[in-house]
């Protein structure tokens, strides 16, 4: 940070700036911080010794008022009886709410009324304030616990004289000493010191606290021992009016001693406390004028600082900002102010080397989308760290997995994860490849993916090192699906052998049926003269007829495949059961069991209907067929309502067939079978492909095979498809 120009330039006039008026403020704010902390200190203590006066004054108020009781006419009435005096008790507490009770004892300590008439009766004859009134003065006492009415005290006496100036009792009024702590606490909001929130607090001699704000502290907290101080010292402080703070307190503490009257001779002393940080509040505030100040001085200066670092900065942060600005992508046209030569210069040269950047990267941008839109797979492999550093969308696609997983893995690392990479890496022999030096080759192979024969054309080749270009870095591997194509190959032919077997088989049939129709009645008009001896041969002769003829029936159904019955509604589950029907019986023998699983609501299909059987039943037979042992045969019906078609599954747990097997199903006179043509399936296949369905089929060796019927899910009738009325 302190390398750049502006950082120089801003710390060189900071400095300039700050060391003199950091020493001006400091001798200023000493100069002034004596004279304000006197101020405030003075404050307190005048705050205390008011507030001294102001308990004196309500020593007094409470010493008048018991004596004005005391000179009340019916109580000094010896003769006047008790329920009298109760009531002048509570006409002046209702005059004096600061009292709650008054107490008048006889000679001898006895109470003898009371405002409640809770306590008449009690003895109170060794009080100190009772010995002091029957001395014929007034008193005020000591703060102390009462049993009698379990409360803690200030008691006031005065002696009650008859009209002959003889003591004939003790008057005692009971004043709440909640007003005690109020009156100081008034005093506090009216006579703040500072800013700070002080609180007063009343202790006697001995360091007891008899008034506080926080009434759990009356009696229960004793000063001097909380302090760890003295009588003595607090009435040093009262003396001088000095502020005293002790350790671990925030507070500052000043004193004054309560004045001593006639009645009242307790050594009672006040004190007001203040938080420390509120009361010298002014002088921190005075300290953030001049921080403020300063502050302000060094704003402006620093301002002034930076404009002038700007202006010579600026052109070298522009530049920056837009060689920024091209390191992340961004492609906004730089803008310059013209500044000193050097950097005009420098401007020129950066904006050549952008145009020649973004000329390279468009060519980049151009391959890279080429790369990605491509029906093409691409990928490429490192020859010397096997990993993986090109993998386009058609990959993805093909090999099931994500290019964030793949780029940077090693080749095995992929393989592991992914199935169909590791297929495909094994039949092209990639791994092999990658330890040439320089490749170029093209090549198809076939590999299985999801238990699906797939078909690619490779194109393999290796790419040299950016860095040397004699070193062949990359091997890079271009490939194309062709598995459709090939597919499209295969029905193609399957379709065209059919379709020349079928020619051939007309003509076959047609030449074969003239000359063994002849042969046949020929054979029945012999058999008609009863030889005994030929009969055998002839019923053999014409059953070998009959079979042939057979053959040249299915090989005449191959050639003209054509409805031979105007199609109808067909209800295939309908169909499908009665055909099980009929052969449970065969089924039930061979120790066959038949599971069904219909859909239910199969849309209706118009087609001829002894056709569709016929296939149904040669795949029916085929499964029983291959369950000599018996076994179990499940049909199923289904209704792929996307692909809006009908698929009847018949699936058996019989010895299965081989691949090679199943390549062959369909191609005439294959057979598996001792006493089999191979024109069953070769017809079903016929009529599949003409209703514009198809046949697949599943097999394992010794597990069972499925063959699975698609037909289309057309439910509009012959006519109304055609536009033609009846």
């Amino acid at each position: 940070m302190f390398q750049t120009l502006r950082a120089k330039l801003l710390i060189f006039f900071l400095l300039v700036t700050f060391i003199p008026l950091s020493v001006v403020g400091v001798m200023g704010y000493y100069a002034q911080k004596s004279e304000l902390t006197a101020n405030l200190e003075n404050s307190l203590s005048t705050h205390t010794q008011s507030l001294s006066a102001e308990i004196e004054t309500f020593i007094k108020e409470r010493l008048y008022d018991v004596e004005y009781l005391a000179r009340n006419p019916i109580i000094s009435d010896e003769e006047s009886g008790t329920q009298e005096v109760r009531q002048q008790f509570n006409q002046f507490l209702s005059i004096h709410d600061i009292y709650f009770g008054v107490v008048l004892s006889d000679t001898e300590g006895m109470v003898i009324a009371d405002t409640d008439n809770n306590i008449v009766g009690s003895d109170i004859a060794d009080r100190e304030w009772y010995e002091h009134s029957m001395d014929g003065e007034s008193f005020v006492s000591d703060m102390y616990y009462s049993p009698v009415i379990d409360e803690s005290v200030i008691v006031l006496s005065s002696p009650v004289f008859n009209t002959q100036d003889d003591i004939i009792g003790v008057i005692t009024p009971l004043f709440d000493l909640e007003e005690l702590t109020k009156t100081l606490q008034n005093f506090n909001r009216s006579q703040q010191a500072g800013d700070s929130e002080s609180y007063a607090f009343l202790i006697n001699g001995d360091g007891i606290v008899i008034a506080h704000p926080n009434q759990s502290k009356v009696l229960e907290v004793n000063y001097f021992d909380r302090f760890n101080t003295s009588a003595e010292e607090v009435r040093i402080l009262a003396e001088n009016q000095t502020l005293t703070t002790y350790s671990g307190e925030d507070e500052v503490h000043a004193f004054s001693e309560i004045a001593q009257v006639p009645g009242f001779q307790n050594d009672w002393y006040i004190g007001v406390a203040a938080d420390g940080t509120e009361l010298y509040a002014p002088l921190t505030r005075l300290l953030y004028q001049y921080l403020i100040v300063f502050g302000l001085v060094l704003l402006i200066m620093t301002f002034a600082v930076f404009r002038l670092s700007r202006y010579i900065v600026r052109p070298v942060e522009q530049l920056v900002d837009a060689t920024t600005d091209v390191a992340f992508g961004k492609r906004t046209a730089p803008k310059y102010v013209t500044a000193y030569e050097e950097v005009n210069r420098l401007n020129n040269t950066f904006d050549e080397m952008m145009r020649k950047l973004e000329e390279r990267e468009k060519g980049h941008k151009k391959s890279s989308l080429i790369l990605e839109t491509t029906d093409n797979g691409v990928f490429a492999l490192n020859r010397f760290t096997r990993e993986v550093s090109l993998f386009n969308r058609q990959c993805e696609e093909v090999f099931g997995v994500s290019r964030e997983n793949v780029i940077g893995q090693k080749a095995c690392t992929v393989a592991g994860e992914a199935e169909a990479f590791r297929t495909f890496l094994t039949a092209s022999q990639l791994v092999d490849l990658l330890g040439k030096d320089e490749v170029k080759k093209t090549f198809e192979i076939e590999c299985l993916i999801d238990n699906k024969p797939h078909y690619f054309y490779l194109s393999v080749s290796s790419l040299p090192s950016m860095a040397d270009e004699s070193v062949h870095e990359d091997l890079l591997v271009v490939f194309h699906d062709l598995t459709e194509k090939r597919l499209m190959e295969r029905e193609l032919m399957r379709s065209e052998k059919l379709k020349v077997v079928g020619e051939m088989s007309a003509g076959l049939a047609h030449e074969i049926r003239n000359p063994l129709t002849t042969i046949r009645g020929f054979i029945q008009l012999f058999d008609s003269k009863k030889e005994a001896s030929n009969e055998r041969y002839y019923n053999l002769i014409i059953k070998e007829i009959d079979r042939v003829n057979g053959i040249l029936t299915d090989l005449m159904n191959i050639a003209n495949p054509k409805l031979s019955e105007k199609p109808r509604e067909t209800n295939l589950e309908l169909l499908i059961d009665d055909l099980l029907l009929l052969h449970q019986s065969q089924m039930k023998k061979k120790g066959i069991e038949v599971n069904t699983y219909f859909h239910g609501r199969l849309p209706a299909v118009y087609l001829d209907a002894n056709k569709i059987q016929q296939v149904f039943l040669n795949l029916l037979q085929n499964a029983c067929d291959a369950m000599e042992a018996g076994g179990r045969l499940t049909v199923s019906t289904s209704y792929r309502k996307q692909e809006e078609e009908i698929v009847i599954s018949f699936a058996d747990t019989g010895i299965g067939m081989d691949e090679r097997t199943i390549e062959k199903l369909g191609t005439p006179f294959y057979t598996t079978k001792e006493s089999g043509t191979g024109l069953g399936l070769t017809t079903s296949y016929r009529i599949i492909e003409e209703l514009e369905g198809t046949i697949s089929v599943t097999s394992k060796k010794g597990v069972g095979t499925t063959f699975s019927v698609h037909i289309p899910a057309d439910e509009e009738k012959p006519e109304e498809k055609t536009g033609t009325d009846d």
